[in-house]
């Protein structure tokens, strides 16, 4: 195959996620931490990048509804299977959840606020009547780097240079590239992301048959003015609002980004069913937006300033509902092209079931500039925002997020740390009361 290196990186980067993968990251690094070590838990202190210590509390974890980055990391030391990855809190029991409320009161969070760059670091120690745990966990929500016992270190390799925010392989290719990949990829070769649409389906299908979350997608989808924008507005904003809520099913991330994963998907998978559109052509669409939104991400970066769920998610959306009605790559293009200026420099201020409402509108606006670009309209080029081409645009995306608004971040983080309000812990349910 022309393009092996880059149909390794979309497998790569499409795994399961049990849970919102930004607290995921930190269950993950605090069972590292207590496996290293294990006793009894007298006390936790954890050192956190900035957005990961500002931008978790407002989101359920599979088999709690307490929130929190405390809860967080007291839930991965109790209840995390070290050994499941972006799944480890697949073994939460009540008996474990009730233990790690408790265990949350003795969690010290210590924001990074020195790093220079947007990326994810987490570094748990946990202190236990056996001693000190510790794991460190880098720029993957997965990424073990460095894992010690009472000092002695049992594990410790370099960070995935790789994985690294505009270091990524991907960056080398094109917007045409992913075009040409995508549409010839063979069923065999497209096979696995049947459980992407399996997995996040199931997640959708939860919140327009139990009404989860805010009701986002529920009234959108029991809308009576509904049509297939609105249907697709719909089983995107319910995946994440059943995911936000906690619901024990993953979903299938892209990027390592769970929101993501069921934004640059599910639009596509509604409009299938409305377009009867066959497989191999949702699928084929489904792989071009997941290579569209993994190159974002890797621009904008895993702990980024831009919202992942909205810039990405949105312009993989437009490029993959062109491709899967038979779209021309420069139809694609102008999809993309179109899409950009409105959801350019949306800033992310932490995982919430707001992030329902910003998928939904991202979801609306890629299939509106999709439908014009499959009527040949669209936006000159080289104007504000969008360079000469899409490549250049979407370079544009990646040097604003990375670079320039690396202080207006952390600066937002601050703000979101200073207004914490954490103990007493506070349920899901209570939260959206407020």
């Amino acid at each position: 195959m022309k393009y092996t290196e880059l149909y390794n990186i979309l497998r790569e980067e499409v795994k399961p996620a049990l849970g919102c993968t930004g607290p995921i990251a930190i269950c993950f690094c605090a069972a590292q931490a207590y496996d290293a070590i294990g006793g009894e838990i007298e006390s936790i202190d954890a050192t956190l990048d900035w957005c990961m210590s500002a931008k978790n509390d407002d989101v359920a974890f599979p088999g709690s509804r307490m929130l929190g980055v405390e809860m967080a990391i007291a839930l991965g030391a109790v209840c995390g299977d070290p050994d499941a990855g972006l799944e480890v809190l697949h073994t939460v029991t009540k008996e474990g959840e009730e233990k790690a409320r408790k265990v949350a009161e003795h969690v010290r969070v210590n924001p990074q606020w020195n790093l220079e760059n947007l990326e994810i670091y987490c570094d748990i120690t946990v202190h236990t009547d056996k001693g000190d745990g510790r794991a460190v966990v880098s720029q993957r929500s997965d990424g073990l780097i460095l894992k010690v016992r009472n000092g002695q270190v049992l594990m410790e390799r370099e960070p995935d240079v790789s994985a690294q925010s505009g270091k990524l392989p991907i960056l080398k290719y094109k917007a045409k590239d992913f075009y040409d990949m995508a549409s010839n990829l063979t069923e065999e070769e497209l096979a696995f992301l049947r459980d992407a649409v399996a997995y996040n389906s199931r997640l959708a299908e939860a919140t327009l048959k139990g009404r989860l979350g805010a009701g986002i997608g529920y009234e959108l989808y029991h809308n009576k003015y509904q049509n297939y924008i609105t249907r697709a507005k719909a089983y995107a904003a319910a995946g994440c609002e059943a995911r936000m809520s906690g619901v024990n099913h993953p979903a299938m991330t892209c990027g390592n980004k769970g929101n993501v994963g069921i934004a640059a998907s599910m639009p596509l998978v509604s409009l299938a069913k409305d377009w009867n559109v066959e497989e191999m052509d949702l699928l084929k669409g489904i792989a071009l937006s997941y290579l569209t939104a993994i190159s974002i991400i890797h621009r904008i970066g895993k702990a980024p300033s831009m919202c992942s769920c909205e810039v990405a998610a949105a312009l993989g959306i437009a490029a993959g509902a062109t491709l899967m009605r038979k779209g021309t790559y420069e139809q694609t293009a102008m999809a993309m092209q179109n899409t950009i200026p409105n959801v350019f420099g949306v800033v992310c201020d932490g995982a919430k079931l707001a992030c329902a409402l910003r998928i939904s509108s991202g979801t609306g606006i890629a299939l509106e500039c999709s439908d014009l670009a499959l009527e040949s309209v669209h936006i000159a080029n080289n104007q504000g925002v969008l360079g000469a081409t899409i490549d250049e645009s979407i370079d544009i995306i990646g040097k604003t997020a990375l670079y320039a608004m690396v202080s207006s971040d952390r600066d937002l983080c601050r703000l979101l740390f200073e207004k914490r309000n954490i103990f007493p812990l506070m349920s899901f349910e209570e939260r959206q009361k407020q």
